[in-house]
């Protein structure tokens, strides 16, 4: 199942879980949120259809979604191949869980979400469990974004976003993901920057509201490439949504719901997308062979820039990791468990665009420092990490 995770005044996109009683909205709030409507229709430029529920659950009744949710989208097979995928690529800490810290994240930062499966948006109250007779300035942020996935759904179907060819690596389904937050990011963030020039001071009190709900502050613990990868779409995918329309306008970013971005580069470096540039193939490396029968394959996908990138930063400064991941061409990453131990051993091979750019990979790389206890191999196109003392058998 693809997951649309939030922080702060964002949106989640998941399936429905929540069930919950429609209470009576107040007339005046009824108003306002009519009023955003049209405010979010003329800004992105689609009507809505079909009327679209509003809600406001509570934040413990949101937090029990995200369990559920979360619960019922991955296996534990699968939540074991997750990690095997975060802690090979550095995102996340040998004892954590990967399940435990995207819940306390999500749970805390959470403002809405719209929920593709009974078409209904939800935006969580800033403050207490009680929305009152208007919405905050942070609550109507929240409800143009919100809206603005409505209005996608009903435009494009976001269900289509769930697909397996969407979902097949965790790059492709990052790069739908910003589509998909991008947008809505993008018409949020003109009109929070509309209502403060007419009103400057709901500046401060945006930023009072999120201080007293806790939506500035990350819990503890929580590791920050797993931080940047929920704050990607949002940001770059804003971006990516700008540098379409600066392209070819609303019309551009709707036709980008039929040719789907499907990996980070296309969204770090738009141009790559306008000109219909493809991922390479990349032969695995054959991990398996050299490490013998001890060892069951974890994980096999690319990687992407942005996971290249942040595996990276375990090594060298952000700015060299980014340049380094520039250029990035494919790859193919996997991950082997030792059946015994539960020790994992990991090979990379990547391509590029251009030999100035492996070169400049490959120069950085050099400067990558092996974690302890491991051993770290360089051969060629080809990055082999294991834990230290493990012989590798010769490949076949």
């Amino acid at each position: 199942m693809q997951k649309w995770f939030v922080l702060a005044a964002a949106a989640l996109i998941a399936a429905p879980v929540i069930a919950q009683d429609s209470a009576a909205i107040p007339p005046t709030l009824n108003e306002q949120m009519n009023t955003l409507i049209g405010v979010t229709e003329t800004m992105r430029g689609l009507d809505t259809l079909t009327p679209v529920e509003r809600r406001f659950p509570t934040r413990d009744e949101t937090i029990a979604y995200l369990t559920a949710l979360y619960d019922a989208s991955s296996t534990p097979e699968e939540l074991s191949a997750w990690e095997a995928f975060y802690r090979a690529t550095g995102m996340l800490g040998p004892e954590q869980s990967l399940r435990d810290t995207y819940l306390r994240l999500l749970g805390a930062q959470v403002g809405g979400f719209y929920d593709p499966g009974d078409k209904s948006m939800n935006v969580l109250p800033a403050l207490g469990d009680d929305v009152g007779s208007t919405l905050s300035i942070t609550e109507q942020v929240v409800f143009v974004h919100e809206y603005v996935h409505a209005l996608q759904d009903q435009h494009f179907g976001l269900d289509a976003l769930d697909s397996p060819a969407v979902t097949a690596t965790p790059d492709s389904s990052l790069a739908a993901r910003a589509l998909v937050e991008g947008d809505a990011s993008a018409v949020m963030n003109l009109f929070a920057q509309d209502v403060m020039l007419q009103n400057p001071a709901l500046a401060l009190q945006l930023l009072a509201e999120g201080a007293l709900n806790g939506t500035l502050t990350l819990p503890p613990g929580i590791p920050a490439g797993l931080t940047r990868e929920l704050l990607f779409p949002y940001e770059d995918g804003m971006a990516f949504v700008l540098a379409l329309y600066q392209a070819g306008g609303w019309d551009a970013i709707n036709a980008a719901y039929a040719a789907l971005p499907s990996t980070s580069e296309h969204i770090l470096h738009p141009e790559t997308y306008l000109r219909g540039e493809d991922a390479q193939s990349v032969a695995p490396y054959g991990l398996g062979a050299a490490l013998g029968e001890a060892w069951s394959l974890a994980w096999a996908s690319p990687l992407g820039e942005f996971y290249l990138r942040e595996w990276l930063r375990q090594f060298v400064p952000a700015d060299l990791a980014r340049a380094a991941a520039a250029g990035w061409g494919g790859d193919w990453f996997e991950v082997y468990r030792h059946d015994a131990s539960g020790d994992l051993a990991w090979a990379l091979t990547t391509a590029w665009d251009s030999p100035a750019e492996a070169d400049e990979f490959s120069a950085v790389l050099a400067r990558a420092v092996a974690q302890p206890g491991r051993t770290l191999a360089i051969s060629g196109n080809s990055v082999v990490s294991t834990p230290a003392g493990v012989a590798l058998e010769p490949r076949p």
